[in-house]
Protein backbone atom coordinates (compact mmCIF):
# COMPACT_ATOMS: atom_id res chain seq x y z
CA UNK A 1 0.00 0.00 0.00
CA UNK A 2 2.48 2.70 0.81
CA UNK A 3 4.62 1.39 -2.32
CA UNK A 4 1.65 2.83 -4.46
CA UNK A 5 0.96 5.51 -2.32
CA UNK A 6 4.31 6.92 -1.88
CA UNK A 7 5.60 9.42 -3.84
CA UNK A 8 8.29 7.90 -6.69
CA UNK A 9 11.17 9.24 -5.13
CA UNK A 10 10.82 7.42 -2.03
CA UNK A 11 9.82 3.83 -3.93
CA UNK A 12 14.00 3.69 -4.16
CA UNK A 13 14.26 3.48 0.03
CA UNK A 14 13.94 0.87 2.20
CA UNK A 15 10.50 -0.53 0.89
CA UNK A 16 8.88 -3.86 0.28
CA UNK A 17 9.10 -3.11 -3.95
CA UNK A 18 12.87 -1.92 -3.33
CA UNK A 19 13.76 -5.71 -1.47
CA UNK A 20 11.69 -7.03 -4.01
CA UNK A 21 13.56 -5.40 -7.44
CA UNK A 22 10.50 -4.12 -8.79
CA UNK A 23 10.93 -0.03 -8.27
CA UNK A 24 10.55 0.26 -12.18
CA UNK A 25 6.66 -0.10 -11.80
CA UNK A 26 4.52 3.09 -12.75
CA UNK A 27 2.19 3.34 -9.86
CA UNK A 28 -0.75 2.31 -12.45
CA UNK A 29 0.91 -1.14 -13.27
CA UNK A 30 2.00 -1.74 -9.34
CA UNK A 31 -1.97 -1.12 -8.46
CA UNK A 32 -3.01 -3.63 -11.03
CA UNK A 33 -0.57 -6.17 -10.32
CA UNK A 34 -1.40 -5.62 -6.43
CA UNK A 35 -5.39 -6.18 -7.49
CA UNK A 36 -4.58 -8.81 -10.08
CA UNK A 37 -2.64 -10.75 -7.74
CA UNK A 38 -5.41 -10.39 -4.75
CA UNK A 39 -7.95 -11.71 -7.13
CA UNK A 40 -5.28 -14.62 -7.95
CA UNK A 41 -4.83 -14.85 -4.20
CA UNK A 42 -8.63 -15.11 -3.55
CA UNK A 43 -9.40 -18.05 -6.79
CA UNK A 44 -6.67 -19.94 -5.11
CA UNK A 45 -7.81 -19.90 -1.63
CA UNK A 46 -11.19 -21.10 -2.53
CA UNK A 47 -10.38 -23.23 -5.28
CA UNK A 48 -7.76 -25.14 -2.38
CA UNK A 49 -10.35 -24.60 0.14
CA UNK A 50 -13.02 -26.25 -1.85
CA UNK A 51 -10.88 -29.52 -2.93
CA UNK A 52 -8.87 -29.37 0.67
CA UNK A 53 -12.51 -29.46 2.06
CA UNK A 54 -13.46 -32.42 -0.32
CA UNK A 55 -10.91 -34.33 0.41
CA UNK A 56 -10.03 -34.08 3.77
CA UNK A 57 -13.85 -34.92 4.42
CA UNK A 58 -13.95 -37.83 1.89
CA UNK A 59 -10.63 -39.36 4.23
CA UNK A 60 -12.57 -38.25 7.16
CA UNK A 61 -15.89 -40.22 6.25
CA UNK A 62 -13.97 -43.59 4.88
CA UNK A 63 -11.65 -43.78 8.21
CA UNK A 64 -14.96 -43.46 10.13
CA UNK A 65 -15.92 -46.34 7.67
CA UNK A 66 -12.88 -48.46 9.07
CA UNK A 67 -13.53 -47.94 12.56
CA UNK A 68 -16.98 -49.01 12.22
CA UNK A 69 -16.41 -51.75 10.93
CA UNK A 70 -13.93 -52.64 13.01
CA UNK A 71 -15.77 -52.23 16.11
CA UNK A 72 -18.46 -54.25 14.88
CA UNK A 73 -16.27 -57.19 13.70
CA UNK A 74 -14.52 -57.00 16.80
CA UNK A 75 -17.64 -57.26 19.19
CA UNK A 76 -18.87 -60.34 17.01
CA UNK A 77 -15.95 -62.20 18.52
CA UNK A 78 -15.54 -61.15 21.62
CA UNK A 79 -16.13 -64.07 23.69
CA UNK A 80 -19.64 -64.57 25.53
CA UNK A 81 -18.07 -63.11 28.84
CA UNK A 82 -17.81 -60.21 27.46
CA UNK A 83 -21.29 -59.85 26.47
CA UNK A 84 -22.64 -61.23 29.22
CA UNK A 85 -21.66 -57.95 31.35
CA UNK A 86 -22.96 -55.55 28.49
CA UNK A 87 -25.73 -54.02 28.14
CA UNK A 88 -27.35 -54.13 24.13
CA UNK A 89 -27.71 -50.05 24.49
CA UNK A 90 -24.76 -49.38 25.41
CA UNK A 91 -22.63 -51.66 23.02
CA UNK A 92 -25.33 -49.98 20.13
CA UNK A 93 -24.31 -46.19 21.57
CA UNK A 94 -20.77 -47.62 21.12
CA UNK A 95 -20.65 -48.28 17.61
CA UNK A 96 -23.28 -45.58 16.48
CA UNK A 97 -23.18 -42.51 18.26
CA UNK A 98 -19.43 -42.86 19.82
CA UNK A 99 -18.60 -43.29 16.04
CA UNK A 100 -20.34 -40.52 14.50
CA UNK A 101 -18.28 -38.11 17.10
CA UNK A 102 -15.29 -39.86 16.21
CA UNK A 103 -15.82 -38.76 12.84
CA UNK A 104 -16.71 -35.26 14.33
CA UNK A 105 -13.43 -35.08 15.57
CA UNK A 106 -11.51 -36.19 12.37
CA UNK A 107 -13.57 -34.11 10.12
CA UNK A 108 -13.26 -31.22 12.33
CA UNK A 109 -9.41 -32.27 12.44
CA UNK A 110 -8.45 -32.20 8.80
CA UNK A 111 -10.99 -29.71 7.50
CA UNK A 112 -10.90 -26.91 10.41
CA UNK A 113 -7.44 -27.65 12.52
CA UNK A 114 -5.10 -28.63 9.72
CA UNK A 115 -5.70 -25.40 6.90
CA UNK A 116 -6.23 -23.02 9.87
CA UNK A 117 -3.02 -24.28 11.32
CA UNK A 118 -1.26 -23.80 8.15
CA UNK A 119 -2.86 -20.69 7.88
CA UNK A 120 -1.81 -19.72 11.08
CA UNK A 121 1.96 -20.67 10.26
CA UNK A 122 2.06 -18.82 7.12
CA UNK A 123 0.65 -15.49 8.13
CA UNK A 124 3.21 -15.60 11.32
CA UNK A 125 5.87 -16.04 8.84
CA UNK A 126 4.91 -13.13 6.93
CA UNK A 127 4.04 -10.77 10.03
CA UNK A 128 7.71 -11.65 11.05
CA UNK A 129 8.90 -10.77 7.73
CA UNK A 130 6.95 -7.28 7.68
CA UNK A 131 7.87 -6.32 11.11
CA UNK A 132 9.53 -8.77 13.91
CA UNK A 133 9.01 -6.29 16.43
CA UNK A 134 5.60 -5.76 16.13
CA UNK A 135 4.43 -9.87 15.29
CA UNK A 136 5.66 -10.63 18.77
CA UNK A 137 3.48 -7.90 20.20
CA UNK A 138 0.75 -9.37 17.94
CA UNK A 139 1.57 -12.90 19.20
CA UNK A 140 2.09 -11.88 22.82
CA UNK A 141 -2.34 -12.89 23.89
CA UNK A 142 -1.20 -16.76 22.44
CA UNK A 143 -0.11 -18.01 25.66
CA UNK A 144 -3.24 -16.68 27.30
CA UNK A 145 -5.04 -18.12 24.81
CA UNK A 146 -3.42 -21.53 24.69
CA UNK A 147 -3.70 -21.62 28.61
CA UNK A 148 -7.51 -20.69 28.61
CA UNK A 149 -8.04 -23.84 25.90
CA UNK A 150 -6.33 -26.09 28.04
CA UNK A 151 -7.89 -25.07 31.30
CA UNK A 152 -11.73 -25.71 29.35
CA UNK A 153 -10.57 -28.88 27.24
CA UNK A 154 -9.86 -30.62 30.42
CA UNK A 155 -13.53 -30.04 31.89
CA UNK A 156 -15.18 -30.58 28.45
CA UNK A 157 -13.69 -33.35 27.73
CA UNK A 158 -14.90 -34.78 31.62
CA UNK A 159 -18.18 -33.40 30.95
CA UNK A 160 -18.36 -35.23 28.07
CA UNK A 161 -17.36 -38.00 28.30
CA UNK A 162 -20.07 -38.25 31.45
CA UNK A 163 -22.88 -37.45 28.97
CA UNK A 164 -21.43 -39.94 27.00
CA UNK A 165 -22.19 -42.83 29.57
CA UNK A 166 -25.78 -41.18 29.80
CA UNK A 167 -26.50 -41.72 26.64
CA UNK A 168 -25.65 -45.26 26.77
CA UNK A 169 -27.41 -45.71 29.93
CA UNK A 170 -30.62 -44.55 28.14
CA UNK A 171 -30.33 -47.14 25.15
CA UNK A 172 -29.84 -49.64 27.38
CA UNK A 173 -33.31 -48.32 29.01
CA UNK A 174 -34.92 -47.69 25.89
CA UNK A 175 -33.75 -51.03 24.13
CA UNK A 176 -34.54 -53.33 27.76
CA UNK A 177 -38.06 -51.67 27.95
CA UNK A 178 -39.16 -52.24 24.57
CA UNK A 179 -37.68 -55.45 23.67
CA UNK A 180 -40.43 -56.22 26.84
CA UNK A 181 -43.17 -54.34 25.36
CA UNK A 182 -45.80 -57.49 25.91
CA UNK A 183 -44.71 -57.92 29.41
CA UNK A 184 -44.48 -53.98 30.46
CA UNK A 185 -47.93 -53.81 29.05
CA UNK A 186 -49.42 -56.60 30.20
CA UNK A 187 -48.70 -55.90 33.83
CA UNK A 188 -49.55 -52.56 33.28
CA UNK A 189 -46.21 -50.92 34.66
CA UNK A 190 -45.73 -48.39 32.13
CA UNK A 191 -45.30 -45.58 34.56
CA UNK A 192 -42.90 -47.20 36.30
CA UNK A 193 -40.77 -47.32 33.20
CA UNK A 194 -41.87 -43.94 32.20
CA UNK A 195 -40.44 -42.37 35.83
CA UNK A 196 -37.25 -44.64 35.50
CA UNK A 197 -36.37 -43.18 32.29
CA UNK A 198 -37.55 -39.88 33.48
CA UNK A 199 -34.58 -40.04 35.74
CA UNK A 200 -32.05 -41.12 33.67
CA UNK A 201 -33.36 -38.56 30.73
CA UNK A 202 -32.55 -35.69 33.64
CA UNK A 203 -29.34 -37.01 34.30
CA UNK A 204 -28.08 -36.86 30.88
CA UNK A 205 -29.63 -33.35 30.19
CA UNK A 206 -27.65 -31.99 33.39
CA UNK A 207 -24.75 -33.51 32.20
CA UNK A 208 -25.76 -31.78 28.64
CA UNK A 209 -25.98 -28.54 30.35
CA UNK A 210 -22.63 -28.73 31.82
CA UNK A 211 -21.18 -29.14 28.32
CA UNK A 212 -22.90 -26.25 26.86
CA UNK A 213 -21.87 -24.03 30.24
CA UNK A 214 -18.43 -24.57 29.55
CA UNK A 215 -18.58 -24.04 26.07
CA UNK A 216 -20.68 -21.04 25.85
CA UNK A 217 -18.11 -19.88 28.48
CA UNK A 218 -15.16 -20.63 26.37
CA UNK A 219 -16.30 -19.22 23.22
CA UNK A 220 -16.65 -15.27 24.53
CA UNK A 221 -13.40 -15.73 26.77
CA UNK A 222 -11.50 -16.50 23.00
CA UNK A 223 -13.25 -13.56 22.03
CA UNK A 224 -12.26 -10.87 24.65
CA UNK A 225 -8.56 -12.34 24.69
CA UNK A 226 -8.60 -12.15 20.53
CA UNK A 227 -9.98 -8.66 21.07
CA UNK A 228 -7.48 -7.39 23.72
CA UNK A 229 -4.80 -8.44 21.29
CA UNK A 230 -6.53 -6.48 18.56
CA UNK A 231 -6.39 -3.23 21.11
CA UNK A 232 -2.92 -3.89 22.26
CA UNK A 233 -1.62 -4.08 18.35
CA UNK A 234 -3.71 -1.02 17.86
CA UNK A 235 -2.52 1.16 20.63
CA UNK A 236 1.28 0.04 19.48
CA UNK A 237 0.47 0.69 15.92
CA UNK A 238 -1.07 3.94 16.87
CA UNK A 239 1.90 5.29 19.16
CA UNK A 240 4.90 3.97 16.36
CA UNK A 241 2.75 5.99 13.67
CA UNK A 242 2.47 9.26 15.70
CA UNK A 243 6.61 8.68 16.39
CA UNK A 244 6.96 8.36 12.96
CA UNK A 245 8.80 4.92 12.85
CA UNK A 246 5.82 2.81 11.66
CA UNK A 247 4.13 4.34 8.27
CA UNK A 248 0.19 4.64 7.99
CA UNK A 249 0.12 2.25 4.82
CA UNK A 250 2.37 -0.82 6.99
CA UNK A 251 -0.23 -0.58 9.66
CA UNK A 252 -2.82 -0.84 7.65
CA UNK A 253 -1.79 -3.77 6.50
CA UNK A 254 -0.49 -5.13 9.33
CA UNK A 255 -3.96 -5.13 10.72
CA UNK A 256 -5.27 -6.83 7.79
CA UNK A 257 -2.79 -9.33 8.64
CA UNK A 258 -3.86 -9.58 12.11
CA UNK A 259 -7.58 -10.43 11.30
CA UNK A 260 -6.24 -13.15 9.50
CA UNK A 261 -3.68 -14.05 12.12
CA UNK A 262 -6.58 -13.97 14.83
CA UNK A 263 -9.20 -16.31 12.49
CA UNK A 264 -7.02 -19.45 12.70
CA UNK A 265 -6.39 -19.00 16.33
CA UNK A 266 -9.75 -18.33 17.15
CA UNK A 267 -11.36 -21.15 14.92
CA UNK A 268 -8.46 -23.54 16.67
CA UNK A 269 -9.71 -22.37 20.04
CA UNK A 270 -13.38 -23.09 19.37
CA UNK A 271 -12.60 -26.49 18.19
CA UNK A 272 -12.21 -27.36 21.97
CA UNK A 273 -15.69 -28.81 22.38
CA UNK A 274 -16.10 -31.06 19.12
CA UNK A 275 -12.48 -32.33 19.88
CA UNK A 276 -12.77 -32.98 23.82
CA UNK A 277 -16.48 -34.63 22.87
CA UNK A 278 -14.82 -36.78 19.99
CA UNK A 279 -11.80 -37.57 22.38
CA UNK A 280 -14.56 -38.95 25.00
CA UNK A 281 -16.48 -41.01 22.60
CA UNK A 282 -12.60 -42.15 21.13
CA UNK A 283 -11.91 -43.03 24.84
CA UNK A 284 -15.01 -45.57 24.94
CA UNK A 285 -14.45 -46.64 21.72
CA UNK A 286 -10.79 -48.10 22.69
CA UNK A 287 -12.60 -49.82 25.53
CA UNK A 288 -14.00 -51.89 22.98
CA UNK A 289 -11.10 -52.87 20.62
CA UNK A 290 -8.67 -53.26 23.57
CA UNK A 291 -10.34 -56.19 24.89
CA UNK A 292 -9.20 -59.06 23.86
CA UNK A 293 -11.62 -62.30 23.72
CA UNK A 294 -11.03 -64.97 26.26
CA UNK A 295 -11.72 -67.91 23.72
CA UNK A 296 -9.11 -67.59 21.04
CA UNK A 297 -7.17 -70.69 19.32
CA UNK A 298 -4.03 -71.50 20.27
CA UNK A 299 -0.89 -70.87 18.09
CA UNK A 300 -0.41 -74.30 17.19
CA UNK A 301 -4.67 -74.89 16.84
CA UNK A 302 -5.15 -77.34 13.50
CA UNK A 303 -8.18 -77.48 11.36
CA UNK A 304 -10.86 -79.98 12.88
CA UNK A 305 -11.32 -82.56 10.52
CA UNK A 306 -14.85 -83.83 9.92
CA UNK A 307 -15.88 -85.28 13.31
CA UNK A 308 -17.46 -88.50 13.78
CA UNK A 309 -19.02 -87.55 16.77
CA UNK A 310 -17.77 -88.70 20.09
CA UNK A 311 -18.09 -86.26 22.57
CA UNK A 312 -16.14 -86.17 25.88
CA UNK A 313 -15.93 -84.15 28.94
CA UNK A 314 -13.37 -85.15 31.30
CA UNK A 315 -12.43 -83.80 34.71
CA UNK A 316 -14.55 -80.43 33.68
CA UNK A 317 -14.76 -77.37 36.01
CA UNK A 318 -15.79 -74.04 35.08
CA UNK A 319 -16.81 -70.67 36.84
CA UNK A 320 -18.25 -67.67 34.60
CA UNK A 321 -15.96 -65.34 36.80
CA UNK A 322 -12.63 -66.35 38.79
CA UNK A 323 -14.30 -66.08 41.79
CA UNK A 324 -17.46 -68.17 40.88
CA UNK A 325 -17.78 -72.27 39.94
CA UNK A 326 -21.03 -73.01 38.29
CA UNK A 327 -19.38 -77.35 37.70
CA UNK A 328 -16.76 -79.38 39.51
CA UNK A 329 -16.01 -82.35 38.06
CA UNK A 330 -18.33 -82.89 35.17
CA UNK A 331 -17.26 -86.50 33.82
CA UNK A 332 -19.72 -87.07 30.42
CA UNK A 333 -19.66 -89.19 27.28
CA UNK A 334 -21.29 -89.68 24.52
CA UNK A 335 -20.97 -91.93 21.51
CA UNK A 336 -21.03 -91.20 17.77
CA UNK A 337 -24.97 -91.27 16.99
CA UNK A 338 -25.89 -91.32 20.38
CA UNK A 339 -28.63 -89.58 22.16
CA UNK A 340 -27.96 -87.88 25.49
CA UNK A 341 -30.03 -85.92 27.87
CA UNK A 342 -29.29 -83.67 30.76
CA UNK A 343 -31.66 -83.10 33.13
CA UNK A 344 -31.80 -81.23 36.50
CA UNK A 345 -33.46 -78.74 38.89
CA UNK A 346 -32.98 -75.55 37.30
CA UNK A 347 -29.81 -73.61 37.81
CA UNK A 348 -28.45 -77.06 38.28
CA UNK A 349 -25.90 -76.23 34.84
CA UNK A 350 -27.09 -77.81 32.46
CA UNK A 351 -26.74 -75.03 29.82
CA UNK A 352 -23.45 -74.12 31.23
CA UNK A 353 -22.15 -78.01 30.11
CA UNK A 354 -23.89 -78.03 26.77
CA UNK A 355 -22.37 -74.33 26.49
CA UNK A 356 -18.58 -76.21 26.43
CA UNK A 357 -19.03 -78.34 23.38
CA UNK A 358 -19.01 -75.38 20.77
CA UNK A 359 -16.56 -73.69 22.86
CA UNK A 360 -19.09 -70.97 23.74
CA UNK A 361 -17.07 -70.51 26.74
CA UNK A 362 -13.57 -72.33 27.95
CA UNK A 363 -13.62 -74.75 30.58
CA UNK A 364 -11.51 -73.46 34.20
CA UNK A 365 -10.07 -77.46 34.81
CA UNK A 366 -10.46 -80.64 32.88
CA UNK A 367 -10.93 -80.64 28.95
CA UNK A 368 -13.82 -80.98 26.52
CA UNK A 369 -12.54 -83.88 23.58
CA UNK A 370 -14.06 -84.19 20.27
CA UNK A 371 -13.27 -87.40 18.68
CA UNK A 372 -10.52 -87.69 21.41
CA UNK A 373 -8.97 -84.35 20.59
CA UNK A 374 -9.13 -81.19 23.59
CA UNK A 375 -11.14 -79.11 22.09
CA UNK A 376 -8.65 -76.16 22.28
CA UNK A 377 -6.38 -77.66 19.85
CA UNK A 378 -8.76 -77.84 16.90
CA UNK A 379 -9.48 -74.52 15.42
CA UNK A 380 -12.47 -72.58 16.86
CA UNK A 381 -14.27 -71.95 13.62
CA UNK A 382 -14.04 -75.68 12.14
CA UNK A 383 -15.35 -76.55 15.76
CA UNK A 384 -18.45 -74.26 15.33
CA UNK A 385 -19.44 -75.53 11.76
CA UNK A 386 -19.77 -78.78 12.67
CA UNK A 387 -21.96 -77.98 15.78
CA UNK A 388 -25.72 -77.05 15.17
CA UNK A 389 -27.79 -75.72 17.97
CA UNK A 390 -31.35 -75.42 18.69
CA UNK A 391 -32.54 -73.07 21.08
CA UNK A 392 -35.80 -73.15 23.36
CA UNK A 393 -36.22 -69.77 22.33
CA UNK A 394 -35.35 -69.59 18.90
CA UNK A 395 -33.65 -66.86 17.45
CA UNK A 396 -34.82 -65.42 14.16
CA UNK A 397 -32.87 -62.42 11.85
CA UNK A 398 -34.11 -59.83 9.77
CA UNK A 399 -35.01 -61.15 6.33
CA UNK A 400 -37.40 -63.62 4.48
CA UNK A 401 -38.44 -67.25 6.35
CA UNK A 402 -35.53 -68.45 3.34
CA UNK A 403 -32.99 -66.33 4.45
CA UNK A 404 -33.59 -67.50 8.27
CA UNK A 405 -33.27 -71.40 7.43
CA UNK A 406 -30.04 -70.95 5.07
CA UNK A 407 -28.53 -68.65 7.46
CA UNK A 408 -25.98 -71.24 8.95
CA UNK A 409 -25.00 -72.64 5.41
CA UNK A 410 -23.05 -70.42 3.28
CA UNK A 411 -24.15 -71.57 -0.08
CA UNK A 412 -27.11 -73.45 0.07
CA UNK A 413 -29.35 -73.87 -2.98
CA UNK A 414 -33.00 -73.36 -2.71
CA UNK A 415 -33.71 -77.02 -3.46
CA UNK A 416 -31.43 -78.12 -0.01
CA UNK A 417 -33.65 -75.38 2.11
CA UNK A 418 -36.89 -76.50 0.89
CA UNK A 419 -35.85 -79.91 1.36
CA UNK A 420 -34.94 -78.93 4.91
CA UNK A 421 -38.11 -76.81 5.79
CA UNK A 422 -40.45 -80.08 4.72
CA UNK A 423 -38.17 -82.26 6.97
CA UNK A 424 -39.20 -79.69 9.87
CA UNK A 425 -42.09 -79.57 8.70
CA UNK A 426 -42.09 -75.68 7.70
CA UNK A 427 -43.41 -76.41 4.57
CA UNK A 428 -46.86 -76.69 5.78
CA UNK A 429 -47.54 -73.49 7.52
CA UNK A 430 -45.08 -71.59 4.83
CA UNK A 431 -47.74 -72.54 1.33
CA UNK A 432 -50.42 -70.48 3.11
CA UNK A 433 -48.58 -67.33 3.36
CA UNK A 434 -48.58 -65.09 0.47
CA UNK A 435 -44.97 -64.71 -0.37
CA UNK A 436 -44.08 -68.66 1.18
CA UNK A 437 -40.69 -68.68 1.45
CA UNK A 438 -40.09 -64.62 0.66
CA UNK A 439 -42.33 -64.16 3.54
CA UNK A 440 -40.27 -61.35 5.68
CA UNK A 441 -39.95 -62.11 8.84
CA UNK A 442 -40.72 -59.56 11.92
CA UNK A 443 -37.68 -58.64 14.15
CA UNK A 444 -37.16 -61.14 16.57
CA UNK A 445 -39.65 -63.26 14.58
CA UNK A 446 -42.86 -61.84 16.55
CA UNK A 447 -45.01 -62.58 13.65
CA UNK A 448 -44.94 -66.41 13.91
CA UNK A 449 -45.59 -68.32 16.68
CA UNK A 450 -43.17 -70.12 18.70
CA UNK A 451 -43.85 -74.07 17.28
CA UNK A 452 -43.67 -72.08 13.87
CA UNK A 453 -40.24 -70.54 14.86
CA UNK A 454 -38.70 -73.46 16.71
CA UNK A 455 -39.57 -75.23 13.19
CA UNK A 456 -37.37 -72.98 11.19
CA UNK A 457 -34.82 -73.49 13.75
CA UNK A 458 -34.53 -76.99 13.26
CA UNK A 459 -34.92 -76.14 9.61
CA UNK A 460 -31.70 -74.42 10.32
CA UNK A 461 -29.52 -76.66 12.18
CA UNK A 462 -31.08 -79.51 9.18
CA UNK A 463 -29.59 -77.47 6.46
CA UNK A 464 -25.78 -77.08 8.28
CA UNK A 465 -25.83 -80.95 8.65
CA UNK A 466 -23.49 -81.01 10.78
CA UNK A 467 -22.80 -84.66 13.32
CA UNK A 468 -23.23 -83.16 16.65
CA UNK A 469 -26.53 -81.33 17.47
CA UNK A 470 -27.22 -79.43 20.45
CA UNK A 471 -30.95 -79.18 22.00
CA UNK A 472 -31.31 -76.78 24.70
CA UNK A 473 -35.75 -77.58 26.05
CA UNK A 474 -36.76 -77.11 22.24
CA UNK A 475 -40.45 -78.45 23.09
CA UNK A 476 -40.66 -76.27 25.89
CA UNK A 477 -43.55 -73.86 25.93
CA UNK A 478 -45.31 -75.50 22.91
CA UNK A 479 -48.89 -76.65 23.24
CA UNK A 480 -49.51 -80.67 22.34
CA UNK A 481 -50.26 -80.06 18.80
CA UNK A 482 -46.92 -77.83 18.04
CA UNK A 483 -44.78 -80.32 19.96
CA UNK A 484 -46.19 -83.05 17.75
CA UNK A 485 -44.60 -80.92 14.50
CA UNK A 486 -41.78 -79.99 16.36
CA UNK A 487 -40.67 -83.61 17.64
CA UNK A 488 -41.25 -84.53 13.87
CA UNK A 489 -38.74 -82.54 13.04
CA UNK A 490 -36.54 -83.70 15.92
CA UNK A 491 -36.62 -86.93 14.82
CA UNK A 492 -35.29 -86.15 11.01
CA UNK A 493 -32.58 -83.52 12.56
CA UNK A 494 -31.45 -86.76 15.27
CA UNK A 495 -31.14 -89.16 12.89
CA UNK A 496 -27.64 -90.53 12.72
CA UNK A 497 -26.30 -87.44 14.67
CA UNK A 498 -24.61 -87.24 18.19
CA UNK A 499 -27.57 -85.57 20.06
CA UNK A 500 -27.06 -83.43 23.70
CA UNK A 501 -31.18 -82.29 24.66
CA UNK A 502 -31.78 -80.51 27.93
CA UNK A 503 -35.29 -81.95 28.79
CA UNK A 504 -37.67 -82.14 31.55
CA UNK A 505 -40.16 -83.86 29.79
CA UNK A 506 -40.59 -87.74 30.03
CA UNK A 507 -41.69 -87.99 26.16
CA UNK A 508 -37.97 -86.94 25.45
CA UNK A 509 -35.63 -88.11 28.41
CA UNK A 510 -37.09 -91.99 27.46
CA UNK A 511 -36.03 -91.98 24.27
CA UNK A 512 -32.40 -90.75 25.50
CA UNK A 513 -29.47 -93.51 25.40
CA UNK A 514 -28.23 -92.28 28.23
CA UNK A 515 -29.31 -89.10 30.48
CA UNK A 516 -26.90 -87.87 33.23
CA UNK A 517 -28.71 -86.01 36.08
CA UNK A 518 -27.11 -82.28 36.99
CA UNK A 519 -27.43 -80.95 40.50
CA UNK A 520 -25.34 -78.03 42.23
CA UNK A 521 -22.81 -77.92 39.15
CA UNK A 522 -21.76 -81.36 39.57
CA UNK A 523 -23.52 -84.65 37.89
CA UNK A 524 -25.12 -87.16 40.50
CA UNK A 525 -26.56 -89.73 38.53
CA UNK A 526 -26.36 -91.68 34.71
CA UNK A 527 -28.00 -94.47 33.08
CA UNK A 528 -30.93 -95.24 30.99
CA UNK A 529 -34.45 -93.81 32.03
CA UNK A 530 -35.73 -97.32 33.73
CA UNK A 531 -32.66 -98.20 35.64
CA UNK A 532 -32.74 -94.14 37.35
CA UNK A 533 -36.21 -94.91 38.38
CA UNK A 534 -35.70 -98.08 39.99
CA UNK A 535 -32.07 -96.59 42.11
CA UNK A 536 -34.99 -94.00 43.70
CA UNK A 537 -32.77 -90.97 43.61
CA UNK A 538 -33.00 -87.26 42.16
CA UNK A 539 -33.91 -88.12 39.01
CA UNK A 540 -37.06 -90.88 40.27
CA UNK A 541 -37.97 -87.33 42.44
CA UNK A 542 -38.34 -85.23 39.40
CA UNK A 543 -39.99 -88.06 37.47
CA UNK A 544 -42.19 -88.49 40.28
CA UNK A 545 -43.38 -84.20 40.49
CA UNK A 546 -44.90 -84.60 36.77
CA UNK A 547 -47.17 -87.72 37.46
CA UNK A 548 -48.76 -85.87 41.05
CA UNK A 549 -51.25 -83.11 41.65
CA UNK A 550 -49.90 -79.44 42.54
CA UNK A 551 -50.79 -80.60 46.49
CA UNK A 552 -49.08 -83.63 46.16
CA UNK A 553 -45.77 -82.20 45.19
CA UNK A 554 -45.74 -79.38 47.30
CA UNK A 555 -45.70 -81.85 50.05
CA UNK A 556 -43.31 -83.84 48.14
CA UNK A 557 -40.57 -81.17 48.24
CA UNK A 558 -38.93 -81.20 51.52
CA UNK A 559 -37.88 -85.19 50.63
CA UNK A 560 -36.45 -84.23 47.74
CA UNK A 561 -32.30 -84.80 48.15
CA UNK A 562 -31.03 -81.10 47.00
CA UNK A 563 -33.86 -79.81 49.79
CA UNK A 564 -34.47 -76.79 47.74
CA UNK A 565 -38.08 -76.28 47.09
CA UNK A 566 -37.48 -73.24 44.20
CA UNK A 567 -35.33 -75.06 42.34
CA UNK A 568 -37.28 -78.27 42.12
Amino acid sequence: MDDVLKRPAVLEGDSLLARLGLTTLDRPTLLAACLAALVAFTLLNAAAAYWGSRFLGGVGERVTAAIRAEVFTHLQRLSLSFHDRQRLGDLLTRTTTDVDYVQGLLVSVLSVLVPNALVLGFITTICFVVDPAFAFIALAVAPLLFATVVFYRRRIKAASRAARSMDSDIASTVSETFSSVRVMQSYNTESRHEAGFRHRNLARMDAGLRVVRLQSALSPLVDVIIAGGTVLVLWVGAQRVLAGTMSLGLMLVFLAYLKALYDPMKALAKLTTIISRGQASAERLSEILDTAPLVVDRPSARPAPALTGAVELRGVGFGYSPDSTVLSGIDLYAAPGEMVAITGPTGAGKSSIISLIPRLYDVTQGAVLLDGVDVRDLQLATVRSQVSLVLQDAVLFGGTIFDNIAYGADGATRQQVIAAARAAHVDEFVRALPLGYDTPVAERGVSLSGGQRQRIAIARALVRDTPIVILDEPTSGLDAISEQYVMRGLDRLMAGRTVFVIAHRLATLRRADRIYVVDHGRIVESGRHADLIRAGGLYSRLDYLQHVTPNEARSSLRVLPTGREASA
